[in-house]
């Protein structure tokens, strides 16, 4: 089953610069086994916000991720940096479906509901 991570970190300063000095950090969760997306971002217009998506293939792959050093560096470095208040979820994916057709239209119906 996959997990998403998704989020929002809001730091004491400016978030931009934490991000950069965190690229070889991401850059090593992305090699992890299992990590099909791992997104860091300035939330815009608000320059003190890193908007946080992450998806894992199971369970068991996000659990090897937050045992790693990785993880650890990045918590360190961002408390550092100065975490000013944080909303991290994660969630079990049952099922998933695109929004679009192979047309590039919105789907006629998403997990059996009309959505136009």
């Amino acid at each position: 089953m996959q997990v998403i991570v998704e989020g929002w970190i809001r730091m004491e300063g400016e978030a931009g610069p934490v991000l950069l000095e965190a690229a070889p950090l991401i850059d090593a969760a992305l090699a992890e086994k299992g990590c099909l997306a791992y997104e860091w971002a300035v939330y815009p217009g608000k320059a003190d916000t890193i908007l946080v998506f992450e998806r894992w293939e199971t369970v068991e792959d996000l659990i090897a991720h937050l045992n790693d050093e990785p993880y650890f560096a990045m918590g360190g470095h961002l408390a550092a940096a100065g975490i000013a208040e944080a909303d991290v979820q994660c969630h079990a994916v049952s099922r998933s479906q695109g929004i679009y057709g192979n047309d590039g239209r919105i789907a006629a119906d998403i997990f059996g509901v009309a959505a136009r």
